[in-house]
């Protein structure tokens, strides 16, 4: 859940993959697109362009902008408690597999 959490409206892997800081604009992860490209053209390196193009689209969608406007941010801070409570939570199964649990014959019955 960590992971795809949003930093200035933008996943984490778009200032990554740029080399950008978090607070980068526009115009500056533009510049950093275009260098990148000149050094990895898709030609020689098509999967690293992908991740260029890929990082770049992020940065020119309004979309994901536009949502982060209305999140609460959330703090990463407090892992131990993320921890903690993941801990209490026993995982649920899904009730197809508890029904096909009660289907199964029990130790000496057939």
């Amino acid at each position: 859940m960590a992971d795809d959490m949003l930093i200035n409206g933008l996943p984490p892997a778009a200032h990554l993959v740029l080399g950008l800081a978090t607070t980068a604009t526009p115009e500056e992860a533009r510049a950093a697109y275009l260098e990148a490209v000149r050094r990895h053209p898709p030609d020689r390196e098509p999967e690293r362009f992908r991740e260029l193009h890929t990082a770049m689209q992020a940065f020119c969608d309004p979309l994901p902008l536009a949502e982060s406007a209305f999140r609460v941010p959330r703090l990463r801070s407090d892992l131990k408690a993320i921890i903690a409570a993941a801990a209490a939570r026993p995982p649920r199964l899904p009730a197809r597999v508890l029904l096909a649990l009660g289907n199964v014959p029990q130790d000496g019955e057939r």
